[in-house]
């Protein structure tokens, strides 16, 4: 089995990285005027106004055109006229900012806020009585902006008998941004979240019921020194399956309570606050940034209560703060997005919307926060399409006409389905068994060729952005197929970059759709400005990186070419390079900047593969590596990787214990193995690397790879 493996170069604005966060004058694009470098009037003040809305970096509307303004203005001519020095604004580009301003406003008017409860509820039981969008094997689950990646950094650690000079923090997308998992790392103090399942017994003559008890706690341990390696404190969990977050003091444990502590005395952690999940609410995903939760929660739609409550005891939002979809979608989940303030689980601001669950992806840079999901469009529409432009001549016109009437009727979808193969049928009813035949064949034939040529108009996501500082919509769009993970999105100088695969499933219909995939870019207010489309036809994605200006896509094939493709001009992208590669990465991450390592699979054992990516013409794998494992966690879960820049190293963790593996010089190599099948994660603190099992933790010298220290976690 092989894998096709995409290098993309994505075109990014080139803008300084300070958002701005004063108060904005309205773009009044009536009052454009030319204007050039070193002028300081009113027309630079709204020229700055405008940019800043549609999402390029000037601090704030001053007035004056120095190189900041210039900038964003070589960025904005960049994405439709081309090469530009950005020292003025003439006629032509008024025209056009004032053309994509408008169109770009308009996005906010695809959702809106109910009006009434009844309004709400019929809403509900339309949207959610419906499957006829139902697709077989299209979902691709998951659950959030790639600068550049984070690699573990040092960070300021708290005084202490003994203070790390630097430790690695969690594997995550976005430098700053941290995500929730089991272990948290100050440099001082290890928290590591464990389950321990214990039989329960029944004592002789007692009734009770035997079976498995899950002893879940969060230790506190103390890292430094090395030698006086101990558990400091404990916290008792509520449930399994607990992650956590970490902002100074504050340590979150997010599960089906979630929990703020303060540690700031690891001897005796304090619990300070309590949020419960309300009956049937989850939690979709959760960031820490800026000295806030974020907080992604979804339910079930329930069109008998006109509100959202996602925890327990506290005011509901009503149905008219509520917002939905303006067009036709099938619904079944109803987000609410909070930040949270660790220090108190204050609520600060919360946002309520209908979606669905269907390749729901959460992704969140230092400009927003992304909420992308599956959807289909109106099938029957499609449907009543292919009838008058492929089956006119198979299908008598009154028939077409009957159909396109039952597609407008005012009831729900099921039911318009139900009287659709009611009206067909009546018509094979009426030709002898050998016409019947014939059309039937002939027009499943043609569906399926209007199908190949018209995919992309039915599978869509929706994308909703959301203002970090308000929690409001900011922007809204849609693009052609589904999204892998949250590394399918990534927002670079302004520029949104999406990874989509679409097909691979049955429809409605009964026919396949042969999947490609597609990486399109879009701008602040999530308008497309280009794409490069049909990658890896047949198969879908598998894993995607965008670095910088590059971006990696992955697709898994019978064959397989390996594609390097150029987007440095978004509207005529160009294929540069082509390797083919036996097996699959399911993740990527940058090692350099001219390599990436890819961890997936090869003859189903887990293979790493170091790409040289420094000519995008001549990709080549100059190392891989292959495991006697069947699994890594890293396949599912980029939190388990672990690199350390510093002595050359990475680990992942296997289903037969923990690897760590040296990439310098071009070579991958394996230099470190613990043989346990409990190993989880691993993180370190200066030179020592701390191996964290279910049962222990065992550290050894990076230096020269010895064990100098075992911690019982029993």
């Amino acid at each position: 089995m092989k894998k096709y493996i995409y290098i993309l170069c994505v075109l990014c604005i080139t803008s300084l990285s300070l958002p701005y966060q004063g108060v904005l004058g309205a773009c009044d694009t009536g009052s454009l005027e030319p204007v050039r470098y070193g002028e300081r009037s009113e027309g630079v003040k709204t020229l700055q106004s405008c940019l800043i809305q549609m999402g390029y970096d000037i601090v704030a509307p001053t007035g004056y055109y120095g190189r900041q303004t210039a900038n964003a203005v070589k960025g904005y001519y960049s994405t439709w006229y081309g090469a530009w020095n950005g020292m003025k604004l003439g006629p032509a580009g008024i025209a056009e900012l004032q053309k994509r301003f408008t169109a770009s406003i308009s996005t906010g008017s695809d959702f809106n806020k109910f009006s009434s409860e009844q309004e709400y509820k019929d809403y509900i039981k339309e949207a959610t009585g419906s499957n006829y969008y139902s697709y077989v094997g299209l979902g691709r689950e998951v659950m959030v902006d790639t600068q550049m990646v984070a690699p573990p950094v040092p960070a300021a650690a708290p005084t202490a008998e003994k203070t790390a000079e630097r430790y690695s923090e969690t594997n995550v997308q976005v430098l700053g941004i941290d995500e929730p998992d089991i272990v948290k790392n100050n440099g001082q103090t290890i928290f590591y979240k464990t389950d321990s399942y214990r039989t329960t017994v029944c004592p002789e003559g007692a009734m009770c019921i035997m079976g498995m008890r899950n002893e879940a706690k969060v230790n506190l341990i103390k890292a430094l020194p090395v030698e006086n390696l101990s558990i400091t404190s404990s916290i008792t969990s509520d449930s399994y399956g607990e992650n956590l977050l970490l902002d100074g003091n504050n340590l979150v444990v997010l599960g089906s309570k979630v929990k703020g502590y303060d540690v700031s005395d690891v001897a005796n952690p304090a619990e300070k606050w309590s949020l419960e999940l309300s009956e049937g609410a989850r939690i979709v995903t959760a960031r820490m940034y800026g000295g806030k939760i974020y907080l992604v929660t979804a339910s079930y739609p329930d069109a008998s209560i006109c509100s959202v409550t996602p925890f327990k005891g506290m005011p509901g939002i009503s149905c008219n703060e509520i917002y939905y979809p303006r067009r036709g979608t099938s619904i079944d989940s109803n987000y609410v997005v909070m930040s949270i303030d660790p220090t108190n689980g204050n609520i600060t601001d919360k946002f309520s919307f209908l979606g669905s669950n269907d390749s729901s992806v959460i992704y969140m840079s230092d400009k927003g926060l992304y909420v992308a999901y599956g959807y289909n469009e109106d099938i029957l529409a499609y449907y009543v399409s292919f009838l008058k432009e492929y089956a006119s001549n198979l299908i008598p016109a009154q028939v077409i006409t009957r159909l396109d009437t039952i597609a407008q009727y005012d009831i729900t979808n099921d039911s318009k389905w139900n009287e659709f193969q009611t009206e067909l049928n009546k018509y094979y009813n009426s030709l002898d068994k050998d016409e019947a035949l014939k059309v039937r064949n002939e027009f499943n034939n043609r569906l399926k060729d209007y199908s190949k040529s018209r995919y992309r108009d039915l599978e869509k996501t929706a994308i909703i952005k959301m203002d970090l500082g308000t929690l409001s919509i900011s922007s809204n769009g849609n693009i052609p197929g589904r999204l892998l993970n949250q590394f399918s999105m990534d927002e670079y100088n302004g520029i949104l970059r999406v990874a989509t695969t679409i097909g691979g499933g049955w429809n409605r219909f009964g026919v396949s759709a042969e999947s490609v995939s597609d990486v399109y870019t879009l701008d602040a207010n999530l308008n497309i400005l280009g794409s490069v489309k049909g990658l890896g036809a047949t198969e879908r994605i598998y894993s995607v990186r965008f670095l910088g200006n590059m971006g990696y896509v992955v697709t898994f094939r019978q064959v397989d070419p390996f594609y390097v493709l150029d987007l440095s001009d978004p509207f005529n992208p160009a294929q540069k390079g082509e390797l083919k590669i036996p097996g699959y990465s399911s993740y990527l991450h940058p090692i350099t900047d001219s390599q990436i390592l890819g961890i997936g699979k090869e003859d189903s054992k887990v293979k790493i593969s170091l790409f040289d990516v420094s000519s995008p013409s001549n990709p080549t794998e100059i190392s891989k590596y292959s495991l006697d494992d069947y699994w890594a966690e890293i396949e599912s879960n980029h939190h388990a990787f672990l690199i350390d820049k510093k002595h050359g190293i990475f680990f992942i963790p296997g289903s037969s214990g923990g690897y760590v593996f040296a990439y310098e010089g071009g070579n991958i190599s394996l230099v470190k193995t613990l043989s346990d099948h409990g190993v989880k994660r691993a993180l370190y603190i200066d030179d020592y690397m701390y191996m964290l099992g279910t049962d222990k933790i065992t550290v050894f010298n990076e230096n020269t790879w010895e064990k100098v220290k075992e911690l019982e976690l029993k």
